[in-house]
């Protein structure tokens, strides 16, 4: 994992793609979270800003959210006039694709094989909780959400693809403080995967048997 210039986690995340078929989808992952936001929205065309970018929006969170994005940015091969009608900022994309190059790079050198697994991308979720399981959350009774880990309560960034809706268990990239502590870069993940990806770890952090993941 030292070969990959990431945190631990990310770095096995890369490694475990191989098994779910999803090599390429993971790195361009991994390199979307690796850069600022990749939209920006003017004050003045706020609600234009949020209409336009619906379309990439998806219900599996906001990693899936950001690859639909990079998906049709390539499509259009990074279109000038495509990235301003979107609110895309190009400079931000430039970086995504330079980073995933050198990580595709280095999957090259490892021997990595490089697969894609097309429009399945419930596994790039089940991929991403094999080395994100610390950083998932699950939702209360009462409707908040506490950290597995250490019972935080916490919350879904008001800018998530997902601040709509209550997901019974979540993973987060990172938290934020402001006036809550938010959950940023988040996506909808079954508990049986957060099982599977650490057994022993659950066995401490027991999930509530009462919850059950929302199907996406």
């Amino acid at each position: 994992m030292a070969v990959f210039p990431l945190e631990p986690r990310l770095s096995k995340v890369i490694l475990k793609a191989e098994e779910f078929r999803c090599t390429e989808e993971i790195i361009t992952v991994v390199a979307l979270l690796s850069v600022d936001s990749l939209t920006y929205t003017p004050h003045e065309k706020r609600d234009l800003a949020n209409a336009v970018r619906k379309k990439f929006l998806s219900t599996e969170g906001d990693q899936i959210t950001s690859l639909n994005m990079y998906r049709a940015y390539k499509a259009v091969s990074g279109n000038t006039s495509w990235c301003y009608e979107h609110f895309i900022n190009t400079r931000v994309m430039k970086q995504v694709q330079d980073v995933r190059k050198q990580l595709r790079d280095l999957c090259v050198r490892l021997e990595i094989p490089l697969m894609s697994c097309g429009n399945e991308t419930s596994v790039i979720r089940n991929c991403l909780a094999t080395g994100l399981f610390m950083n998932s959350a699950e939702l209360q009774l009462d409707g908040t959400y506490r950290t597995v880990t250490h019972g935080q309560t916490v919350a879904i960034h008001p800018a998530s693809a997902l601040f709509r809706s209550k997901p019974s268990y979540v993973l987060y990239n990172e938290l934020v403080y402001t006036s809550k502590c938010y959950m940023r870069d988040i996506c909808v993940v079954d508990p049986e995967w957060l099982l599977s990806a650490a057994p022993r770890f659950f066995k401490t952090h027991k999930l509530k048997p009462q919850m059950k993941a929302v199907s996406t």
